[in-house]
Formats: C-alpha cells, structure tokens, sequence
C-alpha cells in the first residue's frame, strides 16, 4: 500500500523568526529555485510506429523549458539512445540542439539486433541533476569498484527521462510483405513460468494520509499480475463505518469517501474465483485533510495546532501561487486557487513554518483553445493512392505559427496497430512526462472535454505517488548546487588517481582458471621448511583482495595530459588537477569519431613523461601499469525501467471505436519462446535448461570500447587484467543482477571455456580449454588480440524482478572472448586510448520522384512515404507536400509535432 511521502526540511532556522517569517522564507526559496531548478523536457516524434529488422528509425526531437514549454535555452547536446528489449543501450547518439530547441537523427535497426520491444530515451545532461535514486546494492557490490564514490555513480537510476517503447519485427521472408509480423524471443536457457492471477490494489488518501475522525476522499487503482486494469466492485468495512459499496470507474482506478476511525480499514473484492482483502494506510491521530473541487481547496484538521500555514501551487517546478491562511480552533479552512494557473499538471502543497509537508495533491488544468496550432489538411485525402503515384497534399495551419519548424512524416497505414501510445507533443509534454511510468491511451483525456473525462483524469491525478518537481527541494533555504551544469559543448571530465597493481599472471596459473582458482605462490612444504612443486591455490573471487577498498582521492595534484586526433589533425593539453585530481577539457565539436589519449604524471616528471618525450618505456604495453590511472566520468544511465503492460500490449478497440478490417491485425510467428498475438501471451511447453545458443548472444560489443567503459566506470583500475575481464565485463553489464549475493560467470575463447568466477562440480564441467599452450591462450586474451566480447544470460536488466533460477554449479553469465581472425592484432596500450563518439550528423530522408520513370516490377517497400525534420509553412501557414507512393496500393496516415517560439503546440489534426 503506497501512501505519499511528507518530507520534512533540512532548514536552519534564527531562533526567533515568527511563523509568518518563516513562511516569506520559504516563499523565497520557491521563487529562487523557479529559475535555478528549472528542468527541461524532451519530446521525440519519430516517423513510424512500427519498424522491422533492417529499417530505420528517424526522429526529430524538441528541448524545451519545464516552466513555460518554449525552445530550450540552456543545454545544446541532447543524448539520443536506442535500448533493446533487455534494457541495454544499442546505441547512442549525441546531436546538437539548434537555438530553436530541436533536433534530428536517425538509428538504423541492423541485422545483428533481434526482435522486440525497443525503447527510445533521450535526455540533457542538465536533466540528469533531477529525480535521481540510489539503484539498491550491497557493500559487496561496492568492493568491486576503486572507491565507494565510483560504485554510488554506476548504481544510480533516473526517473522523468523521455522514453517511448515501440515494437521491433523481424525482417519478412519476401521483401515487402508486411501482413506476416514476427518477433521472436531471445533464446535462453530456461523459460520462465507464467505468472499466476493475482489482483493487485494501491490506495491513496487526497492529500497524502488519513486522520482520525476527518472526512478524506481515497483513490484506489486495481490492476491484475502483469500490471493491466482491473474493473470490479467491492466492499469497504471497517471500525466505525457502515459496510460501503466501492466500485472502479475507468482503466481500474476508483474513488470513495470515508470518514476513519481508528481501526483499520479494508477494501474486499472478488476477482476470478478468488476474494481478496486490503489494508487501507492507516489513520493518523492528528493530521490534515486536502479536498479540492474545481478550484476550491477544503481544508480540514485534527489535533493541528492553532496559527499560520502555507499553500502554494507549483506547476512544472515554477511557483505560480502562494498564500498564507490561519487555522483556528475549528480545524478548518476554505481557500481558493486563481484561475489564471497554467495548463498541465499543477501541484498543490499545504506546509507548516518549518517546511513540513501535511498534504499535497496534483490536479490538472486543461489547455486554452489558443495554446495548440492545427495543422490540417486543406482538401481531401483518397482512401487509397495507387502504385508510385504522385501525391500532393496542402498542410495549412494558423498564420502566426508560420516559420515555426515542424516535423512531419506520411506513412503507409497498412502496417499501422492499435496502440495505447496515441498521443502527441501536447498531451506528452503536458501530461505523459509530468508522471511515473506510462499514460494509456493519453488521447482519451483531452479528445473532448466532458464530465467523465472529467473525472477519469482527475482520477489519474489522485493516483500519483511520485513527484518529478520535489517540493522539499525546490523550498529548501539552504543552496544546494546541482552536479551538472546546461551542457554547451563537448568536454572530457574526469579524475585521476593512484595506481592498483593487481597480481601478475604466474606461469601455469591460467590451467587453474577453469576450476575458479588462481595461484597464490608456491607451496611451503612445512616439515621441512623448503618449497615444492606444487602451487598454492586460492578462490579466484578473492584475487585482488589485498588491493582493499575504497581507496582515497589524490593527496596531491598531478598533471593530466590529453590528445585528441581528429583525421590528420591533433589537438592537446596539459593541466593540473585540482580538489583531489580533478580535470576538465572542453574539445571542439566534431561530427564521427576522435581518438583520444589520456595520462597524468608528477608535475616534476613533466619533461620525461610527457607524450612527446622518447623516454617513456612500455607505452604499447596493456600489460604495464600507468603511472597513475586516469578516468573519465561517464554520467550515461545504466539503469533502464520495466515496461508497462501498457506499452507492449495492443487494445482490442483503438479510442473506444474497432478497428476496421484487418487494419490493427498483429499477427506473430509461434517460434522459439514466447510470443505475442494480440492480447495473449503464447509458449512452449518445455522447461528444464537448456543448453545456450551460441548464435544468439543477449550483447556483441567491442572489446577495446567495452574496457575503456569499464575503466570509466571504475571496475579496473587503469591497467587491464586479463584474469579479472571477465568478472568486470558482467559486472559492468549486469549489476548485482537484483541480488544480493554473488553470480556465477563462465568465460570461453574458441570454443572453450577457461575460466569460472566459481568452484565447478567437476564430473559436469563441460568442455574446458586443457591442451591448449598456455601462452597462446593469454596472447589472444590481450587487448592486442581482442577485437569483440559476446555476452550470453537469461537475466534482463529491464526486468530484473523476474526471478531466475540459481545454481552454484552453473554460470548465471558466459563472456565469450573473440580474438581477431588469422592472428591479427590491433594496437594495445598502457595508457587511455579511447576512440572517442563526437557529434552525430543525421542523413537525409531519401524521397524518391516517379514522375519521369517508374520501376518496371514492384520495388518500392517504403513505409515512410515522407519525413521531413525540419518543414516550415509560410506567412499564410501554408506547406505543400509533394511525394510519390510506394510500389503498392497504399493508405495515408499523417504525423505532425512542433513548438512555436511562445511553446504553442503544432498537432496534426483531421
């Protein structure tokens, strides 16, 4: 059961300031952190709605400011990521945000990709200062760091970025035949069970709690195992209440009125043969109670001391009312919000002098007719349009929206599905990013405005337990600076530090690996005190424990030197570090990809160290260890969120109405796992493990790029240990896996497997590299040889409540190690050497023209007719498109989104 949080401030109060001081205190707080806490948000329209393996993906993207949802003027590079249904980034991209708060790219969906739900984040460094948590880990998990700094970035998950799920299908047998869609599953070893039935029920009291004798109205959501709506009636009883009938209205969310007593209270339903019972939060003895009509706010109270109190209303973390009010002897009090508060989720606070939070509560104000530009259709558009046949169509929109970019994409309706996702720029930026998790068909609250949508969005309202603007944040008086500032160009940030010299590799160790266990030295033989020919062994997991933990800043400065070589160019610079090794370098921006190098040194040992001096020995040498190690700070998410039901699953109507025939069919291959058709999840019926497939590994990703993330992230200390790898590798990945103890990790190379994070049963190890020249094998082992790193694992970042079954005797990760063919190798050192992503520079959209000649067969299989990122109507808000059909008969389907210089909304609208 869920009840909102009431934080208490941290505020430093002179010992005698009147209430109404205090009060004015936390007024100015408010208005301060208005300006210095504004927060930006992304909205991306994409052209399709639906892809295919080999398809690609284009995007314009809008950064605007949270409080008045204009053009962004702060941040100018927005990150750009491309997740698989595993919660791993695919791919990233940094793009320039122009003057005009936009954006463009595009992602290609390759072959090595597999089928599924794909998500789409995007975010602002500057958007990384906010709602961020602490992902849960042990002090364990902390050990496998350099210091406890490090493992407190890597395990840190963002709440409030930009993200939008979409289904990726398979590529079809015959080129352009959509109808048959396909999405297999990964192949894993064991398939998981389906969950049983079970109704699911959060309450939450209007304001945050329940008191003891005054009236409250509670919002109540029911949802079913997998997270999807349930719509039932019920009972309430309880100590001094009259059994009360409560019944859900729309999407499983309900809401009554009840006056607590001090028992407790419970809601009882009956749900596929079975009866459930819930405890309501439980009544507090002295408290208040927030109930708002309209614009009207009721205050109510119990046990509350007499005298001033505070209301304010924030909408988009911008202070846009407060007041003052005096609770006397009655409890209570009746206020009334202006009615010039602007359109969105609005968020209502009632405080005490000292910052307590007694209730707060999110309401919903609807958007002015003038706040949205139109953009239509001026003329009909055909039901069909024939084989490469030219298409016009005339976009006209308001005239003072003209010049305001747009993006607009045609698309072949023939593969469009029903989807919960129907909404737009508006509904997103003002209500879709305001809340936790995924709004289910957002186009249902604002297609008109009528009492029971009314009522079904303040509902929606009432069952927000979070909040992406902290009111305790933005009312602190003590300043807190934030982490990152507005990101206006491209800069290398990062620390230096002291070297870890972990155990050399003894001859004929690598034999041991295999079995978990590494050589700690020669045996003694204690009877006669002289040494023998056997080794002493030790746990692998415990190798580079004499090393410690949570090691120290510098204790004095160094000097970091970077070079950065863009083609024939080369750039480079040399600074001191400061507050313990710290460093910045602001680089020029540059589309494609750089090489940078990194090191740091003693100021004294400038000359003799230097990347220019011919005295430094062992610079191609992985295996040497630097003089100090040198990091960058990678502020990249790690963490991806679980997907709602509603994002991969389709409606059996599309805005209350059914599809019309066959235009929302989503049928799927029943091959290799578990799939969906429609509604219903479909499965084996084998279970059991079984053995991996090495063809379908869960991440391919390169060798040399993958050390350097984790050296980034602080999982090796800047000298790259080939007996370690493979812990750091899934470590990196995959966390804690949600554990709390430890996993298992095989590694192969050529077929073999070499090494083991843990003792093995020994009469089922499997195939084990054995006679193989021991030298060899570490030569291919090394950064040289390395060319990429394959992961196979049943666990899912995204879904990492799904329990997976653990054996001690069994990998829960393999890495398999793939050296370059034909003994190749790639240049390897021992300082950073990074190839460096700079910015990315989005292609142009093909538009082909048949108006002179046209394919002889069918070869065409667009299904973006047009996308154009950047389209622009003229002083009459006029646009014409010109465009030619693909090579078959085709359906339109028009997508429009934009934001004027005074952030009104451009939507396309029939």
């Amino acid at each position: 059961m869920a009840v909102i949080a009431v934080p208490l401030l941290a505020m430093l109060w002179p010992v005698r300031l009147s209430a109404s001081e205090k009060l004015d205190a936390i007024r100015r707080a408010l208005e301060r952190s208005s300006v210095s806490r504004l927060q930006e948000k992304v909205y991306v329209h994409t052209d399709n709605m639906c892809y295919f393996i080999g398809d690609t993906l284009w995007y314009k993207a809008y950064v605007v400011g949270a409080g008045d949802l204009r053009p962004t003027d702060m941040s100018r590079i927005l990150y750009v990521e491309l997740l698989t249904p595993d919660g791993i980034v695919a791919e990233r991209q940094s793009v320039i945000v122009s003057p005009d708060g936009f954006t463009c790219g595009n992602f290609a969906i390759k072959d090595s990709l597999y089928s599924g739900y794909y998500e789409l984040r995007a975010y602002t460094r500057w958007m990384l200062n906010f709602n961020v948590t602490e992902h849960r880990y042990t002090k364990d998990d902390a050990h496998y760091f350099y210091n406890n700094r490090m493992a407190a970035d890597y395990f840190r998950h963002w709440e409030g970025l930009y993200s939008r799920v979409f289904p990726v299908y398979e590529r079809p047998d015959s080129a352009g035949d959509y109808a048959f869609k396909r999405m297999y599953s990964r192949h894993k070893q064991r398939i998981s069970s389906a969950s049983k039935p079970a109704l699911k029920a959060v309450f939450f009291p209007e304001g945050g709690t329940m008191t003891v004798g005054v009236p409250c109205r509670v919002a109540f959501e029911l949802t079913d195992e997998q997270g999807a709506a349930v719509d039932i009636k019920g009972k309430l009883t309880g100590d001094g209440i009259s059994p009360t009938e409560i019944s859900t209205t729309y999407m499983g969310r309900g809401v009554f009125s009840v006056t607590p007593a001090a028992g407790r209270l419970r809601a009882s339903f009956s749900w596929q043969g079975r009866d459930y019972s819930f405890a309501l939060p439980a009544a507090e003895p002295a408290g208040v109670s927030l109930r708002l009509s309209g614009r009207g706010v009721e205050i109510s109270s119990s046990g509350m001391p007499a005298g001033e109190y505070g209301l304010s209303v924030l909408c988009r973390g911008v202070l846009r009312h407060f007041t003052t009010f005096t609770l006397g002897a009655s409890g209570h009090a009746s206020l009334t919000l202006p009615d010039s508060l602007p359109a969105g989720v609005n968020d209502v606070t009632l405080f005490d002098g000292s910052g307590r939070i007694l209730a707060d509560r999110l309401f919903f104000v609807r958007p002015a007719d003038g706040q949205t530009v139109r953009v239509a259709v001026d003329g009909n558009i055909k039901a069909t349009y024939s084989q490469y046949e030219e298409i016009t169509l005339d976009l006209v929109c308001d005239r003072t929206a003209g010049g305001a970019p747009m993006s607009v994409s045609v698309r072949d309706a023939g593969t469009d599905e029903p989807t919960y996702d129907n909404g737009n720029i508006m509904t997103d930026l003002l209500l879709g990013s305001e809340l936790r998790g995924f709004v289910a068909d957002p186009s249902y609250y604002f297609a008109e405005a009528t009492p029971e949508r009314d009522a079904a969005l303040d509902l929606l309202m009432m069952v927000q337990g979070w909040r992406r603007y902290k009111w305790s944040e933005h009312a602190d008086t003590v300043f807190r600076p934030l982490r990152y500032t507005p990101e206006k160009t491209l800069t290398v940030e990062g620390s230096a530090h002291k070297s870890l010299a972990v155990y050399d590799v003894e001859n004929g160790e690598a034999r041991n690996w295999r079995y978990g266990q590494f050589n700690v030295g020669i045996a003694t033989d204690t009877a006669v005190g002289v040494q023998n020919e056997n080794f002493e062994l030790g746990d692998i997991s415990q190798v580079n424990g004499h090393l410690g933990v949570n090691h120290p800043d510098l204790k004095k400065e160094v000097l970091v030197e970077a070079e950065i070589i863009f083609g024939t160019e080369v750039l480079g610079g040399t600074q001191l570090t400061h507050d313990g090794g710290r460093y910045l370098f602001e680089i020029p921006p540059y589309y494609g990809e750089a090489i940078l190098k990194m090191k740091a040194y003693k100021e004294k040992d400038s000359l003799r160290q230097s990347m220019t001096s011919r005295k430094v020995k062992g610079m191609m040498d992985d295996t040497a260890m630097p003089d100090y190690y040198v990091k960058r700070d990678l502020f990249y998410p790690i963490y991806s969120d679980k997907y709602d039901y509603y994002r991969t699953h389709a409606p059996e109507n599309y805005g209350g109405v059914a599809m019309p025939d066959g235009s929302g069919d989503s049928l799927l291959s029943m091959e290799r796992g578990v799939h969906m058709l429609g509604n219903v999840s479909v499965s084996g019926h084998r279970r059991g493990r079984r053995g991996i497939d090495f063809e379908q590994p869960a991440c391919v990703t390169d060798a040399y790029e993958l050390y350097n993330n984790i050296t980034d992230y602080g999982l090796s200390y800047g000298m790259f240990d080939r007996r370690m790898f493979p812990v750091q590798v899934a470590r990196f990945l995959y966390g804690n896996m949600g554990r709390r103890n430890r996993f298992n990790i095989d590694s192969r190379i050529d077929g073999y497997t070499y090494f083991r994070s843990y003792v093995p049963d020994m009469e089922d190890a499997g195939k084990t590299w054995t006679n193989r020249n021991e030298d060899a094998l570490l030569d291919d082992l090394g950064l040289r040889r390395l060319r990429e790193v394959r992961i196979y694992s049943d666990y899912e970042p995204r879904n990492e409540d799904i329990p997976i079954e653990q054996d001690r005797y069994n990998a829960d990760v393999t890495v398999e190690m793939v050296p370059f063919a034909d003994d190749a190798v790639q240049p390897a050192f021992r300082d950073r050497h990074i190839i460096l992503p700079g910015l990315n520079e989005p292609a142009d959209f093909y538009n082909p023209d048949y108006s002179v000649t046209r394919p002889a067969e069918p070869a065409d299989y667009r299904r973006t007719l047009y996308w154009n990122p950047n389209a622009h109507a003229d002083a009459d808000g006029r646009l014409r498109l010109r465009l030619f059909n693909n090579g078959k008969t085709s359906a339109l389907k028009i997508s429009v989104a934009g934001i004027t210089p005074d952030g009104r909304f451009m939507v396309y609208w029939k």
